[in-house]
C-alpha cells in the first residue's frame, strides 16, 4: 500500500509527465513526489503520490478504515473511491484520462468531483455508489449514549494509534472536548485555538483545556494575519464568507499543531450535522416536525462531502495530516438511525452526545456547554467585515 496525501492517477504518459509538474506545485505538508508505474497484473497508467510511506497498490490518501479517496486494482480493472461521508476528495477529468484527489491536478482541463461513497471503474468510466442505509435505533437514550461513547472512543483510538502527539482543533466545546479527552487516554493531545483577542474561544478554550488537563497552544489572529490566509486560499468553488472564516481559522490552527510537534489533528466536523447541533435544526423541528428537520439533517450530511471537507481539509493539509472522527461511516449511520428525540428536547440540542460525554467522563460544564459558531466565537468574521 501506498499512503499519502494525494494522489492522481494518470492514464497516459503525457498525462503522468503533467501530474508529476503539478504535484511539485502542491503545497501539502510533505511534498515527496513519487510516480508508481502501474504496468503489472494488468493494471496500465502511473500514480503520482505525494508520499507518506509505502508503495504500489492500493493507494490511499488518508485513512482506509474510514477516511479516504483511494485508487487499488479490482476485478475490473483499476478502481478510483471515495469513503461514505466523502472526508477526501475524488476528482475525474472530462477526458477520463486522469483521476485525482486534489483540484490542483488539473489546471487548464475542467474534471467533476465525484460524490461521496462513489466507486468508479477507470477503464469503462462506470460510476457505482455506496449509500448510508441507517436501521431506525429503538433503544432508550441511557443506551444510545452508551453505544455512541463506545464508538467515539474505539474510533478516536484507531485514528491515533501510532502516533506519539497529536493536536485537536480546539474550541472548548462539546465536540473538540470528547475528541481531545478521548485521546488523551491513548497519546500526548495538545489543544489548538485560532482566535481573535477577547473572543469567545479565547476565554473559554483555556478553561477548558485546563479542565481536561491537555496542553494548549493559541494562535493568534488579527486582519494581518486573515489576510495572509486568505492570500493561499486554493479552493475548488466560490467561497462565501462562511468559507474564507473557516478557511482562516483551520488554516492557522493546522500550523499551530505542526509547530507544536504534533503528527495530526482531529477536527470536529459533522457531530452538529448527524446530532441536531445547529439552531435551525431546532426551529424546524418546531415549526415542520420530526420528518421535515431530519430530512434537512441527512441532507446537511450528504453536502459536506461536497464542500464543507474539501474546505477544511485543503486548509489543515497545507501543515498537517487531518482528520475528521465523527465522519466515521459507524458513527454516522449510528447518528442517522436515532430518533429526533434523542437529539433535541426541552431546547437541548445533541441531547445524546452530552449524555455520551457523561458516559466518558467530560466534566458536566463542558457537556451542557451550548453550540456557538466557530466564524462568531472565534471572532474572525468580525474581522473579515
Amino acid at each position: 500500500m501506498m499512503r499519502c496525501n494525494g494522489f492522481c492517477l494518470a492514464l497516459d504518459n503525457d498525462a503522468a509527465e503533467r501530474a508529476e509538474r503539478a504535484a511539485r506545485g502542491i503545497d501539502r505538508f510533505r511534498r515527496e513526489v513519487r510516480v508508481v508505474g502501474l504496468g503489472r497484473r494488468g493494471a496500465k497508467g502511473s500514480v503520482v503520490g505525494l508520499v507518506l510511506e509505502g508503495e504500489d497498490l492500493p493507494v490511499v490518501h488518508g485513512f482506509r478504515g474510514g477516511e479516504y479517496s483511494a485508487v487499488e486494482e479490482g476485478t475490473q480493472g483499476l478502481r478510483a473511491s471515495r469513503d461514505a461521508l466523502g472526508t477526501r476528495p475524488l476528482y475525474v477529468a472530462k477526458s477520463r484520462r486522469w483521476v485525482a484527489s486534489d483540484h490542483r491536478f488539473f489546471r487548464g482541463e475542467e474534471a467533476d468531483l465525484l460524490p461521496p461513497g462513489a466507486s468508479l471503474q477507470v477503464e469503462s468510466g462506470r460510476v457505482d455508489s455506496a449509500k448510508i442505509s441507517p436501521s431506525r435505533f429503538e433503544g432508550t437514550l441511557e443506551e444510545a449514549a452508551a453505544s455512541l461513547a463506545k464508538l467515539i472512543g474505539e474510533v478516536v483510538k484507531e485514528r491515533v494509534r501510532g502516533r506519539r502527539r497529536v493536536a485537536v482543533a480546539f474550541s472548548g466545546g462539546l465536540d473538540s472536548s470528547l475528541l481531545g479527552n478521548c485521546a488523551s487516554r491513548h497519546v500526548k493531545v495538545v489543544a489548538c485555538t485560532a482566535s481573535a483577542p477577547g473572543s469567545v474561544d479565547e476565554l473559554v478554550a483555556r478553561k477548558a483545556a485546563d479542565a481536561l488537563n491537555l496542553e494548549y497552544v493559541a494562535a493568534r489572529l488579527d486582519r494581518d494575519a486573515i489576510a495572509g490566509e486568505l492570500r493561499a486560499m486554493d479552493l475548488p468553488f466560490d467561497p462565501t464568507g462562511m468559507d474564507r472564516s473557516l478557511w482562516c481559522i483551520y488554516s492557522t490552527t493546522a500550523r499551530a499543531a505542526s509547530e507544536s510537534g504534533s503528527e495530526l489533528v482531529m477536527l470536529g466536523q459533522l457531530a452538529d450535522e448527524l446530532f441536531g447541533g445547529y439552531a435551525k435544526y431546532e426551529r424546524t423541528l418546531r415549526e415542520s416536525g420530526p420528518e421535515r428537520a431530519a430530512s434537512m439533517m441527512a441532507a446537511d450530511v450528504r453536502d459536506c462531502g461536497m464542500r464543507g471537507f474539501l474546505r477544511d481539509e485543503l486548509a489543515c493539509s497545507r501543515s498537517i495530516e487531518p482528520c475528521f472522527p465523527f465522519a466515521d461511516r459507524r458513527i454516522a449511520e449510528f447518528g442517522l438511525s436515532l430518533p429526533m428525540e434523542l437529539k433535541i428536547g426541552d431546547g437541548v440540542r445533541k441531547v445524546v452526545l452530552r449524555e455520551a460525554a457523561a458516559v466518558l467522563g467530560l466534566p458536566e460544564e463542558i457537556a451542557r456547554r451550548q453550540k456557538k459558531a466557530a466564524q462568531y466565537s472565534s471572532g474572525v468574521l468580525k474581522l473579515l467585515g
